[in-house]
């Protein structure tokens, strides 16, 4: 009960109705907007079918004993005029309880069907055209052609990243208890999770290349090569010099036979090794932080000031050899990100959202379960972007990793 208890009040702040049930089909309301649904509350699925909120619990937990199902509803309740959501039913095996997640996605719908109304009209004109004039059509052809060849690029771009990306998987195969938050701009980004181990332990860090989209992804591919070719000549025995190694591979690579002048494109990074056998953190950083957070305290260890760029990073880095050193103990949790978080534009006056909310945004959840802590940072980013009835796009690649030692 105890257990109950406490759920309910570190999700008591989400927007979007969150519940949870036992295997014996007794709800418990998470929040207070689920205290506006009851077991008969009417929920329709598709085009046709409708049913209780209490048999479609019923009848679904038998299928999500080892997985998460999630499906498109609709909530048949005046409170919620008839909204549509994404429901996500996840079985936590630790507490023998089946949650319920409610996602509201009206406006992505609404949306979708705009641009869907929006491109027939635009088609149906486009027709009208060609029918006057045979030259338009195959302008459009030639043009439809062009872009269908960028998107697939893009799509085919993608799939490239998503291997040397590290995802979520792949992080907790070192830090099993972790998560991933990883949302590009467009198709392909210029943020990189990247991890492996070494023999002073385990490596993960978080890389913002400049700008986004194709530039941003191909620094990102040229910056994965670098750090893999760094640890692989295991010539380094400390995150600094691993740092330091690094920025002088970047600076071979492209500025040995080419003047500086012609390529601006730089990157920050978050590096950590995680020495197990000593319970240490070393990090070192440029221009990104490290955030940990232990008994509801939150610590911050600061990224070297300076441009990967300049041409005396290697002696600037070395000016303090030292790594920054923190001591950790079981529960302690580490946050590395981007800056395309604090930095998104939202709100009720579309206002960055900043760093130092972000600070008191990574201490609230820090307590939660991984997956709570995710769910409540992508709703968090999703509520300042859709605020006041008013959409208002991302304006930069987001990567958020935290792990929980």
């Amino acid at each position: 009960m105890q257990k109950i208890e406490n759920a309910s009040k570190l999700l008591h702040y989400l927007s979007d109705p969150v519940l949870s049930f036992d295997k014996s089909g007794l709800l418990t309301y998470q929040n207070n907007t689920a205290r506006n649904l009851s077991q008969l509350t009417e929920l329709k699925v598709g085009d046709e079918l409708r049913v209780s909120l209490f048999d479609f619990l019923q009848f679904k937990k038998t299928k999500i004993n080892d997985k998460s199902v999630t499906i498109e509803v609709q909530i048949l309740a005046s409170e919620f005029d008839s909204e549509y959501f994404e429901l996500n039913l996840r079985y936590d095996k630790e507490d023998e309880e089946f949650h319920c997640f409610f996602r509201n996605i009206t406006k992505k719908i609404d949306l979708e069907n705009q641009i869907f109304f929006n491109k027939n009209a635009s088609n149906n004109h486009i027709e009208k055209l060609t029918f006057a004039n045979d030259g338009l059509k195959k302008q459009n052809e030639i043009i439809n052609s062009a872009q269908e060849n960028t998107q697939s690029g893009l799509r085919y771009g993608r799939i490239i990243q998503d291997r040397i990306n590290a995802n979520c998987e792949k992080v907790q195969e070192l830090f099993p208890e972790s998560f991933t938050f990883y949302k590009p701009q467009n198709e392909i980004g210029g943020d990189l999770i990247w991890t492996q181990e070494c023999r002073l332990g385990k490596v993960i860090a978080v890389v913002d290349c400049m700008g986004h989209g194709v530039p941003g992804a191909m620094l990102a591919m040229s910056v994965f090569h670098f750090l893999n070719s760094t640890l692989k000549n295991n010539n380094f025995g400390s995150a600094t010099e691993l740092l330091s190694n690094l920025s002088k591979a970047y600076h071979k690579s492209f500025f040995e036979f080419n003047n500086m002048n012609e390529f601006a494109d730089t990157f920050d990074i978050s590096l950590c090794i995680v020495d197990e056998a000593s319970k240490l953190i070393r990090f070192r950083g440029i221009k990104r932080p490290l955030l940990i957070v232990r008994d509801n305290k939150l610590i911050e260890f600061k990224g070297d000031r300076v441009s990967v760029a300049n041409p005396e990073v290697d002696k600037i880095l070395k000016q303090e050899p030292w790594d920054k050193v923190w001591p950790y103990k079981p529960g302690d949790m580490m946050y590395l990100f981007t800056d395309g978080f604090p930095d998104q534009f939202g709100g009720e006056r579309n206002k960055k959202y900043k760093y130092k909310s972000f600070r008191k945004l990574i201490q609230l959840v820090s307590k939660k379960k991984m997956l709570v802590q995710r769910l409540y940072l992508e709703s968090e980013l999703l509520n300042w972007q859709n605020n006041y009835d008013e959409l208002f796009d991302q304006t930069d690649d987001i990567t958020i990793v935290g792990v929980k030692l």
